[in-house]
């Protein structure tokens, strides 16, 4: 009960920070411009509506570029801008006064943030649908999609880049709450962000956390080893980023 109470609280204090109003933009940063390039195409827009792999065409146009770069950085950019609600009014000592352990707090703090991603999934696939949707409603010659919306395969795919999000959510997260600074983990985040775009294609690209959203439109790349498994190293980043920011946090003298 505890712990659900903190996350309350935590969610709280979360939508008073401009880490909610980044994820919303962020979700429908590119949706946006994939409609607005459909719409000032209006000549193609009856026989794209119209084909029956709309869908999958969208789906795959917004996930290409969100994946790459924009994905990457608003995790960044979140994590971070979470973790300074509390640099920033000095609330960490605070916080730590409070009847709630200490594992306890880490939990509630990365569950908001682990939630904000599952927001912004849900958001970003909205978008993905509206652009299929808004230029029936606005165009009298352009029809409904014309494809059977494949939710499974939507959810299935969504759940993979959730998968490969996460280690950069787990990273960045260390990064934030152990670093006071807002800059560096900013700064490390995108020096990283930069290299999975060198590195993307290497045979060795695996080993770098950042480079699996990318990697996930390379599959057919014969520079691709298809023989790793980029789930189970996803998994496992995961788990080793977030265990190491837990003993981090519980062993650490200075808490504020």
């Amino acid at each position: 009960m505890v712990i659900l109470h903190s996350i309350q609280s935590e969610w709280i204090k979360k939508s008073h920070s401009s880490a909610s109003w980044l994820t919303v933009f962020g979700a429908f940063f590119i949706p946006v411009i994939v409609l607005v390039r459909r719409i000032s195409d209006p000549h193609n827009l009856f026989a794209a509506n119209a084909s029956d792999k709309i869908w999958n065409i969208l789906y795959a146009q917004c996930w290409q570029y969100m994946s790459v770069f924009v994905l990457p950085m608003g995790i960044i950019l979140t994590a971070s801008l979470l973790a300074q609600i509390e640099f920033r009014n000095n609330s960490w000592k605070q916080l730590h006064t409070t009847p709630q352990s200490l594992t306890v707090v880490f939990v509630s703090k990365f569950c908001i943030a682990i939630m904000m991603l599952i927001q912004f999934f849900l958001l970003f696939n909205v978008g993905i649908v509206l652009t299929g949707v808004v230029p029936a409603l606005f165009f009298r010659d352009v029809p409904f999609p014309g494809q059977d919306f494949p939710f499974q395969d939507f959810v299935i795919g969504n759940a993979r880049f959730f998968l490969y999000c996460l280690p950069i959510l787990s990273l960045q997260y260390l990064l934030s709450i152990q670093v006071r600074n807002f800059m560096i983990p900013i700064g490390v985040g995108f020096a990283l962000v930069i290299a999975s775009l060198i590195a993307v294609s290497w045979k060795y690209g695996y080993f770098l956390p950042y480079t699996y959203c990318s990697k996930r439109f390379l599959q057919n790349d014969s520079r691709i080893d298809p023989e790793i498994n980029i789930k189970i190293w996803a998994i496992g980043y995961f788990v080793l980023f977030t265990v190491l920011n837990y003993i981090i946090y519980i062993r650490r003298k200075n808490r504020g």
